[in-house]
C-alpha cells in the first residue's frame, strides 16, 4: 500500500528560535493514511519541495502581513515571521502549479486566497458591522456555516450546513480570481474557498483538526485530501 507524504507547514517563534506544529494535524493526516512531514520555512526553491510532496497542508497560525495584499497594517496584527509568509505563498504557487493536492486551515484559507491574489479583512470586528463572534477559545462549535450545493465541500460533507469552531479574528474579503466560495457564516463571511480548476484545492476557515474524532464531516476533509495525493 502506498502512503502519500503530506507537507504541513510549521509554526514560527523567532524569539524562542523553534519550528513546530500541534500534533492534531499529525495525527489527522496519520490515521486517514497519510505520512505527515512538518515543513519549516526556509529560502531554498518550493518548487522542488513540492515536487517530493505529495499534498499540502497549510496550517493555521498568525496573521499574514498584509503588504502581501497591497494594504497597510490598519489594526493590531499578530505575526509570525516573515520568511513563514514568503515560503507558504511561495509554496501554495508551487504546489498550484504542479496540480497537488491542498487543504488550507485557518490561516491556511488566507494564504491560499492571498497566493492567487485576493485580500483579507484584517480586523473583523471593526471592518464587519454586525459580525458574529468569530473568536473562540472552548473549541467546541460555536456557529453554522452554510455550503454551497455542488461544490467539493458539498461532496465531502454530504450536508447543506454544519456547525464549526472558530479561532479567527481575520477572513477572506475579495477572493482571489479562479477560485469560488464553497461556504459562509450566517453573517455573510466566507468559511470555505476552492478551486475549481483542481481536483482537490480547498480553504476552510475553522479548525476540523480539533473536531475529527467527533466529527465525520471534519474527518472526510483530511481523507479527501489524502485520497486525492494518492490518485
Amino acid at each position: 500500500m502506498t502512503y502519500p507524504i503530506i507537507g504541513i507547514t510549521a509554526s514560527v517563534d523567532v524569539k524562542e528560535g523553534w519550528y513546530r506544529q500541534r500534533s492534531n494535524y499529525i495525527t489527522a493526516i496519520e490515521q486517514c493514511g497519510g505520512i505527515p512531514v512538518i515543513l519549516p520555512p526556509i529560502s531554498k526553491s518550493t518548487e522542488a519541495i513540492i515536487t517530493r510532496l505529495d499534498g499540502l497542508l497549510l496550517a493555521g497560525g498568525g496573521d499574514l502581513d498584509p503588504q502581501h495584499y497591497n494594504e497597510d497594517p490598519r489594526y493590531k496584527l499578530h505575526y509570525d515571521d516573515p520568511l513563514r509568509d514568503r515560503f507558504e505563498l511561495s509554496l501554495t504557487q508551487a504546489a498550484l502549479a504542479q496540480g497537488k493536492p491542498i487543504l488550507g486551515i485557518c490561516r491556511g484559507i488566507q494564504v491560499l486566497n492571498v497566493a492567487l491574489g485576493g485580500t483579507l479583512y484584517q480586523e473583523l470586528h471593526e471592518q464587519v458591522e454586525g459580525r458574529l463572534i468569530h473568536q473562540h477559545s472552548s473549541g467546541e462549535p460555536t456557529h453554522v456555516v452554510k455550503i454551497e450545493q455542488g461544490s467539493l465541500l458539498g461532496r465531502l460533507s454530504g450536508k447543506r450546513a454544519i456547525r464549526v469552531n472558530s479561532f479567527h479574528h481575520q477572513a477572506v474579503q475579495t477572493i482571489a480570481l479562479g477560485l469560488i466560495v464553497s461556504a459562509k457564516a450566517n453573517d455573510g463571511i466566507i468559511e470555505a474557498i476552492e478551486d475549481p480548476r483542481h481536483q482537490f484545492v480547498l480553504g476552510v476557515q475553522w479548525h476540523p483538526e480539533r473536531m475529527r474524532e467527533q466529527d465525520p464531516v471534519a474527518n472526510a476533509l483530511f481523507t479527501g485530501l489524502i485520497n486525492a495525493a494518492q490518485r
